[in-house]
């Protein structure tokens, strides 16, 4: 067999675990990195049928910024230099939500960029908005300051460092422990304006009466303030100059390798092996698979710490997706589409959205991507790409008989096709050339996600953005075991996903100098 050393092994070749190769590459390690399948990407990548090319899931990218230094995303993309490799489309528009709110009236209200022309709509829509929700941003701000300066503080922080945040980040302190509804109201934002922010709550996978307000308000003000992109050339351009950039510095990728096994000895881990039977040896393992599949499938029961055991099973799946990818024979013009990004919601109560997304039959929720209205390369001419999507907040597409499957498959695309024309008032069933329907099934196999969960952990009110970044370094119960992507700390989305890589990268780095390896 072979047997072969290296400082770190990436598991997952995901947008997570390639940054955390790449970052690891860049600092002089000797990486591998392990991928399943024979593609990088994971759930970014594209696909074809007939003569459209359909992105899957890269759809918005906030933090990327057209100026150097601005954006969390543009700067980590910068730093594993990504960024000048990949040609960006910019959004147009934030985003488009149409609803209806508690009193029975209706909304349909298109939100732009930037922060001034933000609260001005809003100010248009609901009169009497305009100070609640410079309020808000006034928070986001302030959120990001704070944050930028906990990043600073080295390893540990001491008393004094708490209390200099707490003194100077007051309103960053006392929103923490709360949801984004509870702030919405304290702050006086009136309800209507509630329910406008909350069109793209399916973002998070969670309600907004238990969605972390620190999560929402950093996410709101860095995609208002700085806007967002996608790559002209589908997500795939951005996953092949991901793997560019990592093997340029010196690292190896390795596709259909999957693991079968971590190894582990005297309480930390020593390396992998692999379906075909090859044993790899390495001190460090970054894991972009969620820590359920690791514990339970990769490592020994024995040789997980109760501690992981208990914390794992207190978590529950977060959201899965369901999409319906369509190829149009009209143009965006003929066919009168004009939103880059429609969320369409038969109630603007959240909670009540979140239960009824439980079963298929109760969901009738969705959210419409058209790439033509930014990247008119996005399909041939006189032709539009148009995804329709929804998220499933139970695993309720196990209930399915493999009988009825295909069928329940063919009701899901009329549903959202439907929907989609009834509250648009657009018509596109009769242009239909090509399409694919994409269920939670479809994810879990072709990326082993388990029951095709996209979203991670669900961001409870007690497992959010904040508890966990609190905890990060005490729930590290493996030695040399730490994990990326969607399930780890900084929770769903690319830029997220992008910034765990980077951190578990860093963390493993500091791991490595700690145990005297050479600091590069």
């Amino acid at each position: 067999m072979l047997k072969t050393n290296y400082d770190v092994i990436v598991i997952g070749a995901g947008c997570g675990g390639l940054t955390a190769a790449i970052c690891a590459a860049k600092e002089g390690k000797n990486v591998l990195l392990l991928e399943r399948s024979n593609t990088a990407g994971g759930f970014v990548n594209s696909f074809v049928r007939g003569r459209f090319e359909f992105d899957i899931s890269t759809n918005q990218l906030c933090g990327l910024t057209q100026e150097a230094g601005l954006g969390e995303l543009r700067r980590l993309f910068d730093h594993i230099n990504v960024t000048d490799k990949v040609s960006w489309s910019p959004l147009k528009d934030a985003y488009r939500v149409i609803t209806k709110p508690t009193d029975g009236s209706d909304i349909d209200a298109t939100m732009p960029f930037g922060l001034d022309k933000f609260i001005n709509r809003m100010e248009y829509y609901v009169p009497g908005s305009k100070a609640s929700i410079k309020t808000l941003f006034d928070i986001g701000e302030e959120i990001e300051k704070a944050v930028s300066e906990i990043e600073k503080i080295n390893g540990q922080p001491t008393r004094k460092d708490v209390r200099g945040v707490m003194k100077e980040f007051s309103s960053f302190i006392s929103t923490a422990p709360y949801s984004a509804n509870e702030v919405f109201k304290a702050i006086g934002i009136p309800s209507k304006a509630i329910d406008i922010l909350n069109g793209f709550w399916t973002h998070f996978g969670i309600d907004c009466d238990r969605l972390s307000f620190t999560h929402y308000a950093s996410y709101l003000y860095t995609y208002i303030k700085y806007g967002s992109f996608i790559p002209s050339d589908t997500g795939t351009a951005l996953v092949n100059a991901m793997v560019d950039e990592f093997t340029s510095n010196g690292g190896t990728i390795r596709f259909n390798s999957q693991v079968n096994r971590i190894l582990y000895r005297d309480g930390s881990v020593t390396g992998v092996i692999l379906k075909d039977g090859t044993e790899i040896y390495c001190n460090h393992i970054i894991s972009s698979v969620s820590p359920t599949t690791t514990y339970a499938k990769l490592m020994k029961a024995k040789d997980v710490p109760v501690s992981a055991v208990k914390r794992t099973n207190a978590r529950t799946f977060g959201a899965r997706y369901a999409c319906v990818y369509l190829g149009l024979n009209r143009s965006i013009k003929d066919l009168g589409i004009k939103d880059y990004s429609v969320y369409y919601n038969e109630t603007a109560d959240t909670a009540s959205l979140y239960n009824l997304m439980k079963t298929i039959k109760t969901n009738n929720s969705l959210r419409a991507v058209c790439p033509n209205i930014i990247n008119s390369d996005a399909s041939p001419d006189g032709t539009t790409v148009l995804c329709l999507s929804t998220i499933y907040t139970d695993n309720c597409w196990a209930d399915i008989a493999p009988e009825e499957y295909f069928e329940e498959k063919d009701m899901l695309a009329a549903r959202l096709i439907a929907n989609y024309e009834s509250a648009t008032g657009i018509t596109i069933h009769n242009s239909i050339e090509e399409l694919e329907v994409v269920t939670p099934v479809t994810f879990a196999r072709y990326t082993a996600s388990p029951q095709g969960v996209t979203h991670g952990y669900l961001a409870d009110d007690w497992d959010g953005i904040i508890p966990r970044i609190m905890t990060e370094e005490s729930d590290n119960d493996i030695k040399g075991l730490r994990f990326c992507s969607a399930w780890g700390t900084q929770l769903n989305g690319i830029n997220y996903v992008v910034a765990t890589g980077r951190n578990a990268a860093y963390a493993t780095l500091c791991d490595i100098i700690e145990e005297g390896g050479n600091a590069q």
